[in-house]
């Protein structure tokens, strides 16, 4: 195999688990009641998404792992969509990366579990 064809296969792999990796959180929040996932629209999902996606490239798996995206409130998401917003068709600048990831923390530590 080529070097580019492997490297292209890798950037496939990476895209690949990255995807899994969102669609794995979007499931969760939508299946959280807190979410109140049937107030947003179809645009908000998809920026959720990208905003996800995003997130998952800058954070370590270990911490993405450790993250209870099903105790997500609809604030959350709203701050989450907000910040997202902020720089959008931009990379994220890294001080929003921090206040999003503040939030994803927030989630895993202040509340009980259900």
């Amino acid at each position: 195999m080529s070097r580019t064809s492997e490297e292209e296969l890798g950037r496939r792999r990476f895209q690949l688990v990255r995807e899994q990796a969102v669609e794995a959180a979007i499931e969760k929040i939508r299946h959280a009641p807190a979410a109140e996932w049937h107030s947003f629209s179809g645009a908000d999902y998809a920026h959720l998404r990208d905003i996800l996606g995003e997130l998952w490239i800058h954070i370590e798996r270990e911490k993405w792992s450790g993250y209870a995206f099903s105790t997500l409130t609809r604030d959350d998401i709203h701050d989450l969509l907000t910040l997202g917003t902020s720089a959008q068709g931009r990379a994220l600048p890294r001080s929003v990366l921090d206040a999003m990831e503040g939030i994803l923390s927030r989630t895993r530590h202040s509340r009980p579990p259900m």
